[in-house]
Formats: structure tokens, sequence, C-alpha cells
């Protein structure tokens, strides 16, 4: 029997939990006895496909190396007996498992199932090792704890017999097994009737990223939006969860740091690259929810020319921002994470943990589907003020006492940083 003809036999069985296989081996325990069995009883055998059992058959006829008669057969007959023991096992625990998910009291997990990809099993795993929500500040905090995120792997062989290059990854194994199992599967769901995670593979795979590879982005995915859901206590949204459109350029805010164009719905985050994923952590980029303004800014109220953004920004801190408009002391935490209701929708809930902050990052974000605003403190003050971001940061200068533009001193000393 050639090498070739031994790799090809072992691909046509790539998992014995299939249920062919248990009803094959109890049949035809040995490759002798498959080797004389006819096509028609092969084809017998439920979920068996007949091209399947016919390259079966052809590899044991040449088969080497194995043990026949009924010692043999006992043997294996023994061994289906206990994977059918261990298969039921799971099933049983997985409904028990269901059963305990369904019994917890009523909080924002049991919307996790409304994911598409994600079934009742799944959710009950995933709510099992989680516990709480609030034990995670970000979504990232959440893809850390399970581990879907690559890691630098150098130590060792290639399956060729050559050491592994410099940059090789592979995914960490970090995380349970048993839920990352179960992620995995739920990925490959979310494929084929999850709109966001199936676009998000295709620009992958159109990128030419390896299929494993994209399969774990998705499971990335797949976390962003449990963390979603069960934040916000809202079910899956499907316009929610798809990507926004880039931004376009707007002529009336041109500045050393673009600011964000009135009435986009969101940017790309510093460190992604466009249809990818960030290569590490990074923090999310500023967006804005900031309506269209239906007037065009006069000239005259231009004090300066065009606004050096990044700069504005350097001078004032959220914590700032947040106190002067009173909204500091509703929100919840004492250290950099302070979460609270969300003051720019007016939530009714004064509970709701939907509005998040990040005192040293300065980002905000509302996880609320009807709202869903986030940015940096510039974007808090416009929707505040419910100001187009140019007049936004006029106002923001001018309370604040702030200098739209580096002096010539301060560029030549601190010059911005290079804006792509």
């Amino acid at each position: 029997m050639s090498n070739a003809d031994t790799q090809a036999a072992r691909t046509l069985l790539t998992s014995v939990r299939a249920a062919w296989v248990s009803a094959l081996l109890k049949h035809y325990p040995t490759p002798q006895r498959l080797a004389v069995a006819s096509p028609a009883d092969l084809q017998k055998l439920p979920y068996l496909k007949a091209k399947v059992a016919e390259k079966l058959q052809a590899a044991a006829k040449v088969t080497i190396g194995s043990l026949t008669g009924e010692l043999a057969e006992a043997l294996v007959r023994h061994q289906v007996q206990q994977l059918e023991t261990c298969q039921a096992s799971v099933k049983s625990l997985e409904k028990l498992l269901a059963q305990a998910y369904q019994a917890l009291p009523r909080s924002g997990h049991v919307q996790v199932q409304t994911i598409p990809g994600i079934g009742t099993t799944t959710a009950a795993v995933l709510v099992a090792k989680m516990i709480s929500i609030q034990r995670f500040a970000t979504p990232e905090n959440l893809v850390g704890y399970f581990g879907v995120f690559p890691e630098e792997n150098t130590s060792g062989v290639a399956p060729d017999g050559k050491p592994l290059p410099l940059g090789t990854q592979h995914m960490s194994t970090k995380g349970a097994d048993l839920v990352r199992r179960y992620l995995w599967n739920a990925a490959k769901s979310a494929m084929l009737c999850n709109p966001a995670v199936r676009d998000l593979y295709a620009r992958l795979r159109a990128r030419g990223t390896r299929g494993d590879v994209a399969l774990g982005h998705c499971m990335r995915k797949l976390l962003h939006q449990v963390f979603g859901v069960w934040t916000s206590d809202q079910p899956y949204s499907e316009p929610a969860a798809m990507p926004r459109q880039p931004r376009t350029a707007d002529p009336a805010c041109v500045a050393a740091d673009p600011p964000l164009v009135p009435g986009a719905e969101t940017t790309m985050a510093a460190g992604h690259k466009r249809d990818g994923c960030p290569q590490s952590k990074v923090v999310t980029a500023a967006t804005s929810n900031v309506e269209r303004c239906q007037q065009p800014v006069k000239q005259d109220a231009v004090r300066g020319g065009s606004i050096d953004y990044a700069y504005l920004r350097e001078q004032i801190d959220m914590q700032q921002v947040l106190r002067h408009l009173g909204y500091l002391d509703r929100l919840r935490g004492g250290a950099v994470q302070r979460v609270g209701p969300c003051p720019l929708h007016a939530s009714a809930d004064q509970r709701s943990r939907s509005f998040s902050v990040h005192l040293k990052k300065q980002v905000f974000r509302c996880c609320d589907p009807t709202c869903q605003a986030q940015g940096n403190a510039l974007d808090l003050w416009s929707l505040a003020h419910r100001l187009p971001l140019y007049e936004a940061a006029l106002d923001l200068a001018t309370t604040f006492q702030l200098q739209l533009q580096r002096t010539r001193e301060e560029a030549t000393r601190n010059p911005a940083p290079a804006t792509r």
C-alpha cells in the first residue's frame, strides 16, 4: 500500500462521532470483513455515501498490519459500544445544561441565544463559563478570556520536518477547550445564517486568509455580538450587527486630524485594516452619531481657519467633559471604567449599564441598539449639545478656554502625528 493510498484512506474518516461510522464498524469490524462486503449491503448503512463506501472498501482490500479473527472483531465492537455510551452521556448532559440555563433568573443573558448561529446549548455553555457580563469591561476582554486570538508559535517543526519560520502564529491555547469547541461549531453555523459573520468570512477568504483562520475571526465576531446583546439586554438586531459604511470627505471639516463627518455612521479604528481584524488589541476609534447640520457653517464663525482636532482633544479629558455636563456622578465604578444609564438617549432605567466610559482611553460607548453613540470627549460634547462637530469644537474651546491651533513653537517642539 503506497503512502498516497494511506493518506487517502485517512482523509475518508474525519470524525469517529459520525453516525455511519458506528454502523459500519458494527457490521464490518475488520478490514477483511469490509473488503468482501457487497456494495448493496454497504448502501443500506445510514448516511454512508456510495463514493465513500467504495473508497473505504478499496482501502480495506490492500491494507496491512491489522488484527483479524473473532478476537479483533470483539475488541472493535467493544470500543464502538463505549463510544456510543459516551455520546449518549454527552447528549444527556447537554439537555440538563440547557434546562439549568433556562431556569436561571431573568437577565440579559437570555438574549445570547437570539444571535443566529448560537443555539440553546451553546448559549448555556457560554453563560455557564462567563457567569456574569459585568466581569468583562469590553468585548476584547471577553475575547481574551476565551483565548480567541493568535499567538506566535515558532518552536518545534512544521509537518514537513522543517523549522517553523519566524512569525508563525496559531490560535491561543488559553480558555476552556470545551467552550471553544462549541464556539467553533457555532461560528460554522453562523457563516450560513448570520449576515455579519457570513460577510466577514467571505471578505477574509477573498483576501486569501486560510479557512480555519477566517473561522477564528468569526468566533471573535460572535463573542462581540454576545457582549453587545447581553450588555444591552436587547435581542440580536441585524442592522446593528452589520458593518457600517465608511465616511466620505466633508469639505467643511478639513483639518490636521480629520473630524467625523456629520451624519456618517462609523470610521475605522486606529491600527485596523479595512475589511479585516486588528493585528493586536487596539482602542476603538472615535465614532459619532452626530446629526447632519441643516445649515452650513457661516464663514464669520470660523475663528482662525481649520481646527487641529488632535491638539484640541489633548487639552481636555473625558472626566472634565463628563463633570461639566453633569454626567459623571450618575456613573458607577471607581476605576477607569465607569458604567451607567445613557444620558444621550435619556435611558429610563436608572439601573441600566448600557453607557460605558473608559477614562484612560478617553472613549465612551452606548450599547443600546436604539442609540449606539460612541466616540471621544469631543464627540460626547457634540452629541450632548446637538451641534455639528465643527461648531461643537468651537463651543468646547470657548467653554474650557482651549486653543484651536498649535502655536508655531509648539508645532516645532511637538509636531502633530502623521495621519493616513
